[in-house]
């Protein structure tokens, strides 16, 4: 088997770790995986977990479970370690961890942890082998400043430039039922500093994805992967921003915002058009239209470019939760002190439990500043690191909060019956969660009902 190393074993690089380890040629497995984690109490737990044969992150993909279970426990494939010194003998390291921000109210990116950790590994990494960054970093980071390390890191090693390859491919994991399945059958694109690492990405790439179905992307350089991934994210979250701004004038002349909106999505050309929501939450949309500011101003040295749409967009969809807690305040008359508000849903997305950027966190921190009791429920997440708040386990008795308000679209909530008497409770749908059938039941019943957007 071939050795591979996976940088960082997070969301994206367990999965990825997962998959590789699983795959097959003939009767006889592809890879053996090596997942590196730092060496610091959170970095040895993951690994420990994994050893363990725990997945070290929730999903509720099953394909997803049982590959892992095989991969590190019967097969062996698969092991973590807590030092750098794990990626010998690997011919292919990928490295999967985060460039954040350094704060999330400005575009400043922490991009030299980032490096400090790619200088590790390039001052660790075998000869001739292919360096794959899987990183969101900003547009120019290959080129203007990993490229810069190689030289400086194979010089000192006494290596020739060009015996390390340089490659860049982006994700676009989609948590949930089909995990696993999204890293596999789905587009990806990539490119390569030179024609001879695109060649062995390439080449690395269709062994693992099912590019019959799904062809890769070849671009020209890295710059333009790195401006793909940033662009594909700050559109998703523009588009969501908009919406947001309309829905609110939809509310104030008493327009169903939704209702235009599937109407709207009949029209092939614009079926992509968002709903609003509750708030944007995950690891992406909440920092990566801020990613080309800072490549433009800080790596290129362009300064007449401010990115001013995908600046607002941030601004708007951070104060998402907001409007719903504006519009709460209106229906309790500004009288929120000790009233029950149960929130159903704290992770960001519906039927995961990733609970990174989450709106509903963010909500709960305001309701309680009114000194409101929290309450939250949600199938997914055991607990959250937010004091004064009480997970309930049940769903059977509604009528003993003064609100329940829907925040994600998980399955459970879209199944649950709300045809009991609930005389003195409001239900409020933040995020157009609750069905038709739902909708009916509530009305049959004459429940106190309100949402965003409606």
């Amino acid at each position: 088997m071939k050795r591979i190393s996976i940088i960082g074993m997070g969301y994206v690089g367990t999965a990825m770790a997962t998959l590789v380890a699983s795959l097959k040629k003939g009767k006889n497995f592809r890879y053996f995986v090596t997942g590196i984690e730092k060496n610091d109490k959170h970095g040895l737990s993951i690994s420990k977990k994994i050893n363990s044969g725990i997945i070290p992150i929730q999903t509720n993909d099953e394909n997803f479970k049982k590959k892992f279970l095989f991969a590190t426990k019967k097969k062996k494939n698969f092991i973590c370690l807590n030092t750098i010194g794990g990626i010998k003998g690997s011919k292919i390291v990928i490295v999967s961890i985060n460039c954040d921000l350094k704060s999330k109210s400005n575009s400043d990116v922490n991009l030299n942890q980032f490096l400090r950790s790619i200088e590790l590994v390039l001052e660790n990494i075998e000869k001739n082998s292919l360096l794959i960054i899987e990183s969101t970093v900003p547009p120019g980071t290959c080129e203007k400043k990993i490229v810069p390390l190689i030289k400086k890191i194979t010089k000192k090693r006494k290596m020739q430039y060009n015996d390390i390859r340089l490659a860049y491919t982006y994700e676009r994991v989609m948590p949930g039922r089909n995990y696993l399945n999204s890293i596999q059958n789905y587009w990806r694109v990539m490119s390569g500093i030179d024609t001879k690492s695109k060649n062995e990405c390439e080449n690395f790439l269709k062994n693992i994805i099912n590019t019959k179905k799904f062809p890769l992307t070849v671009l020209k350089n890295i710059r333009s992967c790195e401006l793909g991934k940033i662009l594909e994210n700050s559109y998703r979250s523009i588009n969501i921003a908009l919406i947001e701004e309309w829905a609110r004038f939809a509310e104030s002349i008493n327009v169903d915002i939704y209702k235009i909106i599937e109407a709207i999505r009949l029209r092939p050309t614009h079926s992509n058009i968002r709903h609003p929501g509750f708030g944007v939450g995950g690891y992406c949309l909440t920092k990566d239209p801020l990613f080309g500011e800072y490549a433009a101003k800080k790596i290129w040295k362009i300064r007449n470019l401010n990115f001013k749409f995908s600046k607002n967009a941030i601004e708007i969809n951070n104060r998402m939760p907001l409007e719903s807690l504006k519009k709460l305040k209106k229906i309790f008359k500004n009288k929120m002190e000790n009233k029950k508000i149960l929130i159903l849903g704290m992770s960001y997305k519906e039927n995961v439990g990733d609970l990174r950027s989450s709106p509903s966190i963010y909500f709960a921190q305001k309701c309680l500043k009114l000194n409101s009791q929290v309450y939250w429920h949600d199938p997914y997440i055991d607990k959250i690191k937010l004091k004064k708040t009480t997970k309930i386990n049940s769903l059977n008795n509604l009528s003993k909060f003064d609100l329940v308000l829907f925040a994600v679209k998980h399955d459970l909530y879209i199944k649950l019956r709300l045809d009991k008497k609930l005389d003195n409770t409001v239900i409020f749908d933040a995020n157009y969660v609750l069905t038709k059938k739902q909708l009916n039941m509530i009305e049959k019943k004459n429940i106190n009902f309100h949402s965003i957007g409606r």
